[in-house]
């Protein structure tokens, strides 16, 4: 068993060439001012859904941004088995492939010499085949306190104003160091942490975990439900090389593990039918991004 997930990390890691985002960005974290371009892939292995039947899934994006705006998609591909056993569908696949639009704007300043702010937005588009009634507005701010050079805390919340089960969500996090300086960095909070150290300029290494969060809406003629939404969570953990040949340029490899995750099913008025979990499944990622 475990080989023949080692075998599919291997084979989904020399598969993967493109990516994007699910959870609003950490309102904190830095961008650079000039154009930047990201691409990733990402493939699991099946997992169990124990209303019945199991799934893989691919997903491939990718973002452009320049200054405070960053423009991302991302489409996910879904591979069933025995569909025919999950509850939800009334016959066939649940559904093929969802796709994701996005819109992020992103602003800071400082109060004072140990105090800055953090403020701005996600427009998401989440989607089968019909655009519309699938926006979530995701708005963010916060406050950053550097007691010391080295130390850095953040305190804010983000907005999650969606179709289906609206939600506001801390943001927190307690940064040490920084992630371009030679050996030992963090930032640990949600909804994401980080632990890395970097061993040169071309090498580092990190593990992560984070908690994500999808919403689509369902086709006009779904077979799970008509003009209905779809939302998928749960939390990733993974272990990652950065490579960086050259200025500006880095190429991420990991391996990552899909863990507590469940499914949700609403009608077309938002009300919830159904909720599932769904089994942890192994992964592997390949990312590039590349600023001007």
């Amino acid at each position: 068993m475990i080989a023949r997930r080692f075998r599919t990390i291997a084979a989904a890691a020399c598969l993967l060439t493109l990516a994007a985002f699910s959870m609003p960005r950490l309102g904190w974290a830095e961008q650079p001012d000039g154009p930047r371009f990201n691409i990733y892939t990402q493939g699991y292995e099946k997992a169990d859904v124990d209303e019945g039947g199991s799934y893989s899934k691919t997903e491939s994006g990718v973002s452009v941004g320049y200054k405070w705006f960053t423009l991302g998609y991302k489409r996910s591909s879904y591979s069933w088995s025995h569909s025919d056993s999950v509850n939800f569908s009334k016959k066939g696949e649940p559904w093929d492939e969802m796709n994701k639009l996005s819109l992020d704007a992103s602003f800071d300043g400082y109060l004072n010499d140990t105090v800055s702010w953090f403020a701005g937005g996600t427009i998401i588009s989440g989607f089968e085949d019909q655009v519309w009634d699938s926006f979530t507005f995701a708005p963010r701010g916060g406050l950053t306190f550097s007691p010391s050079y080295d130390l850095k805390l953040h305190l804010g919340a983000v907005g999650l104003i969606s179709p289906v089960r609206p939600l506001v969500l801390p943001l927190v996090g307690a940064e040490w160091g920084n992630e371009q300086d030679f050996g030992l960095s963090a930032m640990v909070g949600f909804p994401g942490t980080r632990v890395q150290y970097r061993f040169n300029e071309l090498l580092a290494a990190r593990v992560a975990a984070r908690w994500d969060r999808d919403i689509y809406r369902l086709s006009n003629d779904s077979s799970v439900a008509k003009k209905g939404y779809m939302e998928e969570s749960g939390y990733t953990g993974g272990a990652y090389l950065d490579i960086t040949p050259i200025s500006d340029l880095k190429f991420t490899v990991g391996a990552e593990l899909l863990f507590d995750r469940q499914l949700r099913l609403y009608d077309k008025g938002g009300d919830e039918f159904s909720k599932t979990d769904v089994d942890r499944s192994l992964g592997a990622v390949v990312r590039a991004s590349y600023s001007f």
